[in-house]
């Protein structure tokens, strides 16, 4: 205990607070409970102060308590682990000498009717007989159980054995209650996306939380949406969408012919997922969207958690036009961008740290991705193709994605809250790929971004979209974005919160086939940086925080040098209002 309350957080010279010898004593309980000591309380650490040696200072001696029950005073060890996968409260308590018990790795599972098998209990349960008793593996053990979300409830009990051989032996009985196998549910969601469209979506999930008896997860999902714009360019333009995904999770690391551990804290998942989409484009244009994904998650702390999906394969197949969108590519060939059918084989890495803690005075939110496709697809194709490379007649995607987005948080005196984000993307097209495909570009503008310009009314660089890019684009995108948001939220009355932000930003391009050298990516490009700024409210209704927020651009990098500040000129705040209604903060 000597060497452990040299790190801990009473400190010579600091202030006496009574808040602080009580965090030092949970501390020391909390490190002696890892060593085995299941009787131990912080009651049994006694500080004693000494106030004699004047100056306003004070000598403090933490020490045990004389009088401590001898239990308190001894380590103990495991003697056996028994798991009840399928307790009930409904029934009697179960009898541990009927049959039906059996040994598995050391655990005794009372499982008569086999719904589990055995060896999730062995991955997830840390303890064994013979192993000292631990808080961390107790926290450990039941957070990964908890996690595996096949279960509605779970605790467990600790009993001393009544055994005079062996009195510092205790016996541990984890009580498991299955959460319903077989579920079907319907949902209704409404939404906002930054381009000003709203909609929502009925969708159809089917759920079976025990698939292979390994409390494997199998989610199907059926659905349909609508979108409606209200930006005034595309009035008279929604989207449709219907579609079907299938996804398997196993809580585990799935890879054929490998086994990985792990003992981290909360168990890892693996997700098989394969999904189908008709999106229509009313109008225009419709295309079938199919998907493929391999990912692993998992988390080595509360702060923490990493994805890597190392098979990401999205096809894009466009169908039937309409005579209106035919013509309209007949004068302007580029458009014919928007239905280029799209093969993206890749890899994805995402990293998040976030603080997590609501009572904290500052928070700090980290997410970095690494996007990488056509890699692979390159190296089976060879370099004996010609210039476009194809795999079944359809060329496919090229590029290095990297995004960061960091974001910091402080509370202010009255609950005042400052938050700032900083988002950087950069893409990199490169061999089969002049630009990114359409669904990996950085886009600008609208709810969650620069709030004083809708999405499609600005960039790339000082590129002005005319009103039929606006139309006929599926996104006004670039391969490179910077974006800066700062908002202070400011608390009204009840669930009613205003706030004040300033928003920079702007995306370029690599190449000049879309947009021209306007919107291609310079060294001067901060040149080329939006401002916007404005206020809004929040009301929270619990369960969902609806947002209004009335942004005003302040400088427009589309206009001529010299004449983009448009703050100081007469009527521009009564002309250049845009109002985003939207779900959720915007970060």
């Amino acid at each position: 205990l000597q060497q452990k309350q040299q790190s801990g957080i009473l400190r010579v010279g600091n202030g006496y607070r009574l808040s602080d010898i009580q965090a030092e004593r949970d501390r020391l309980d909390l490190y002696i409970k890892t060593q085995g000591y299941y009787y131990f309380s912080p009651n049994y650490i006694m500080a004693y102060a000494d106030t004699a040696i004047g100056n306003h200072e004070v000598n403090l001696l933490l020490s045990l308590r004389k009088q401590i029950p001898q239990n308190a005073l001894h380590a103990f060890k495991i003697n056996q682990v028994m798991v009840f996968p399928n307790y009930t409260l409904l029934l009697p308590p179960p009898d541990t000498t009927k049959s039906g018990t059996y040994n598995y790795d050391g655990l005794l599972l009372r499982d008569t009717v086999y719904k589990f098998k055995p060896r999730l209990f062995k991955e997830e349960i840390t303890y064994r007989p013979g192993s000292i008793y631990s808080s961390t593996r107790q926290n450990t053990t039941l957070n990964r159980l908890i996690n595996l979300g096949t279960f509605k409830f779970v605790k467990n009990r600790y009993e001393q054995v009544k055994d005079s051989s062996s009195p510092y032996n205790l016996n541990v009985f984890y009580y498991l209650t299955p959460a319903r196998k077989k579920s079907l549910a319907a949902e209704i969601d409404g939404f906002s996306k930054e381009n000003r469209f709203l909609g929502s979506q009925l969708s159809l999930n089917w759920r079976n939380r025990n698939t292979f008896n390994g409390a494997e997860l199998l989610l199907v999902k059926v659905y349909g949406g609508l979108e409606l714009s209200f930006a005034d360019s595309l009035k008279k333009t929604s989207n449709y969408r219907t579609g079907v995904e299938a996804s398997l999770n196993f809580p585990r690391f799935y890879v054929p012919f490998i086994k990985i551990k792990d003992h981290n804290l909360y168990p890892p998942h693996t997700r098989f997922l394969a999904g189908y989409e008709y999106f229509r484009k009313q109008l225009f244009y419709s295309k079938n969207i199919y998907r493929l994904q391999y990912q692993f998650a998992w988390k080595e702390t509360s702060n923490t958690e990493q994805t890597l999906s190392p098979l990401v394969l999205t096809y894009i197949k466009s169908g039937k036009l309409t005579d209106t969108f035919a013509k309209a590519i007949l004068r302007n060939p580029a458009y014919l961008a928007n239905i280029y059918n799209e093969l993206i084989l890749g890899s994805v890495y995402t990293f998040t740290f976030n603080t997590a803690n609501p009572f904290a005075t500052k928070q700090w939110y980290f997410k970095g991705s690494l996007d990488a496709a056509g890699n692979i697809a390159g190296l089976v194709t060879g370099t004996r193709q010609p210039r476009q490379k194809t795999i079944f007649n359809t060329p496919f995607a090229q590029y290095v994605k990297v995004d960061f987005d960091m974001r910091y948080q402080k509370r202010l005196p009255n609950n005042f809250d400052w938050i700032n984000r900083i988002l950087i993307g950069i893409g990199l097209p490169y061999g089969n790929s002049n630009i990114l495909p359409f669904s990996k570009q950085y886009v600008i503008g609208g709810s969650s971004s620069l709030r004083g310009f809708q999405m499609r009314q600005m960039g790339p660089g000082s590129y002005k979209p005319t009103l039929n890019d606006q139309r006929y684009f599926t996104v006004i995108g670039g391969d490179y974005k910077l974006q800066l948001n700062s908002e202070l939220r400011v608390p009204l009355v009840a669930k009613l919160t205003g706030a004040m932000f300033l928003d920079i930003g702007n995306i370029w391009t690599k190449d000049t086939l879309l947009f021209g050298k306007a919107g291609q990516l310079k060294k001067d490009f901060y040149k080329e940086l939006a401002v916007a700024a404005g206020l809004g409210v929040r009301f929270d209704a619990g369960l969902v925080l609806l947002r209004v927020d009335m942004g005003i651009p302040i400088r427009k990098p589309y206009l001529p040098e010299g004449q983009r500040w448009i703050i100081n000129k007469t009527g521009w705040s009564e002309r250049n209002v845009v109002f985003n209604i939207a779900l959720g903060y915007p970060f």
